[in-house]
């Protein structure tokens, strides 16, 4: 009973940290094959530290590509907007400036005529008319 627990133990510890046992064996093998082999693990070693900090390096330049390109695009969005809010400024402005030449014309034109200068004032500003009775 008391093996069956320490086995079951183990290959918990082996399936969790199955690398340590792995890095003792070729340990154990560069020892006594020589250190022609020995050189060669830590060239891979070396190698694959190298390939891993090429990568890191390569996600952090597109990274910073991706927040340059982003930024680019804001920008010009924000531009535009800002182009388009002043063209909507003046077009209301030259909308405003339209209404009170026509409006004055109106008035103008029916200043003896109250009634009917309501009616045309209320279709020129969007309003209703009520008729009043007397």
């Amino acid at each position: 009973m008391f093996t069956a627990i320490f086995w079951k133990k183990a290959w918990i510890w082996i399936k969790h940290y199955w690398y340590w046992p792995v890095i003792i064996v070729l340990f154990l093998f560069s020892m006594f094959s020589g250190s022609n082999v020995k050189n060669k693990l830590f060239e891979l070693l070396f190698k694959q530290r190298e390939n891993y900090e090429k990568e890191l390096q390569i996600i952090k330049e597109t990274s910073e590509e991706t927040d340059k390109k982003k930024t680019g695009i804001f920008e010009e969005h924000k531009e535009e907007l800002e182009k388009i809010e002043k063209e909507h400024d003046v077009k209301i402005e030259e909308l405003e400036e339209e209404k009170r030449e026509e409006l004055a014309a109106t008035i103008e034109e029916n200043k003896d005529k109250p009634e009917k200068l309501a009616e045309e004032i209320a279709k020129i500003l969007s309003a209703e008319f009520l008729k009043k009775n007397r």
